[in-house]
């Protein structure tokens, strides 16, 4: 049985995975949650404790004990988790995966227990993939062709040179990913999707599964300097002075990290290791992936 259940990063496919690209998840173990039954003083006791009971309340979902659950609520149960909401990290995600874990019945398929993790999710997004929960629950890279043809990843690949940037600012991604609908109503953004865009992403994943880092950093750029011009509303405002330095300099390189509008920034160097590119972006907080 499962006792923690980590964050979730995705890597590459932020957005054109709804366009028909690959996309690569992976399990951040740095930041995760766990079940607790000790009670302390502090918001996100409270905050776990108050979903908690909404969700056994009010979810409907019928893949669930929710008489179990409601003992254990009873007896004081918590979700502890160090995944901060709002970033981009499947903080909601990770929650799910432990409710299904506990309270579910998990059946080692894959497609059905997305399906079953996605209806789980859907009470706190309104509409999910279930991806999140799944990388969470899985804890392995999920290789994702498309949302019928998934792969799990034996290893984790090289992530050497990659990094997160703390932009300091939740965001909510539903705004955010209605924004991007909205804009593929224009057929010069809906072609360079699917024409340019799309195709670094799939390139960028083929790069990084083969290391080829040469090949990952090209892509990279064309990924940051194509989500510059076209997605300016998902980059916060305080980064875009670094993110325009990295495709100038080609010192490091920054894209979305799901969403955008805030939480984590991704970043990517071949240039310098973890601890220079801390120095060198000295204005923010860099997390090691």
């Amino acid at each position: 049985m499962l006792t923690d259940f980590p964050a979730k990063v995705l890597l590459l496919g932020e957005y054109t995975i709804l366009n028909g690209s690959k996309a690569l998840a992976l399990p951040y173990h740095n930041l995760k949650g766990s079940w607790s039954f000790e009670k302390v003083e502090s918001d996100s006791y409270d905050n776990s404790r108050k979903s908690l009971i909404n969700f056994m309340e009010k979810s409907g979902v019928d893949s669930i004990d929710l008489n179990k659950m409601k003992t254990d609520i009873g007896d004081g149960i918590w979700f502890d988790s160090s995944i901060p909401q709002g970033f981009g990290l499947g903080s909601s995600g990770a929650v799910i995966a432990a409710i299904y874990e506990r309270y579910g019945k998990p059946t080692g398929n894959l497609q059905q227990d997305k399906k079953e993790l996605a209806k789980l999710e859907d009470f706190f997004h309104g509409s999910s993939s279930g991806l999140d929960p799944l990388v969470s629950s899985i804890q392995k890279p999920l290789l994702i062709h498309n949302f019928n043809e998934i792969e799990v990843l034996s290893e984790v690949p090289d992530l050497s040179g990659f990094f997160l940037l703390d932009t300091g600012k939740p965001r909510q991604s539903g705004a955010l990913i209605s924004i991007y609908q909205e804009k593929l109503k224009d057929p010069e953004f809906k072609k360079g999707c699917a024409e340019i865009l799309a195709k670094e992403v799939n390139f960028a994943i083929d790069s990084l599964l083969s290391t080829n880092t040469s090949n990952l950093f090209h892509h990279l750029w064309h990924i940051s300097k194509f989500q510059w011009e076209f997605f300016p509303e998902m980059i916060p405002t305080k980064e875009r002075g670094l993110w325009t330095k990295g495709i100038e300099t080609g010192d490091y390189v920054l894209k979305l990290c799901g969403a955008g509008g805030g939480g984590f920034i991704l970043g990517y160097s071949t240039k310098y290791n973890f601890q220079e590119m801390q120095n060198l972006l000295n204005s923010h907080e860099l997390k090691e992936l």
